[in-house]
């Protein structure tokens, strides 16, 4: 089994998760919980000053296909996923849970859903992800 540790290493390799502030708060095959220290910047420029609503979505994306990770050992490339947001995330940093729904050959279904600090739910989704990703190679010879 992987621990935080471990997948916190190979999830701050990107560039973009490190400006999310992400930190693995627990990690098992069963379940992720990812922290993400909110920032001026995810504002969606209304005078609520509340989350834009990409980042929480790109929030849930990310942790149901960690999560994979948790469970499989690699990411699997995004087939579909659907979000629904469910009240407006003030600032604050935020919690996000994922957990894996089934675990398949080619297909496998995943979900997350977004905390605020307070522990109430703001977003939720569920996606699709394929789990046997083609290798890229070079140009055919």
């Amino acid at each position: 089994m992987i621990t935080a540790e471990e997948l916190e290493e190979r999830l701050l390799a990107a560039p973009f998760h490190r400006w999310l502030g992400l930190r693995v708060l627990s990690v098992s095959p069963e379940e992720l919980r990812l922290g993400a220290t909110w920032r001026p910047e995810w504002e969606n420029g209304t005078t609520e000053r509340v989350t834009h609503g990409g980042i929480l979505a790109t929030l849930l994306d990310l942790a149901a296909d960690w999560a994979l990770v948790a469970s499989l050992g690699d990411p699997a490339p995004t087939i579909d996923f659907t979000t629904h947001f469910l009240r407006a995330a003030p600032p604050g940093d935020l919690v996000v849970v994922a957990r894996p729904v089934k675990l398949g050959r080619s297909l496998t279904v995943a979900e997350a859903e977004v905390l605020s600090e307070a522990g109430k739910q703001i977003a939720v989704g569920r996606g699709t992800y394929a789990t046997f990703a083609p290798s890229v190679t070079g140009p055919a010879s």
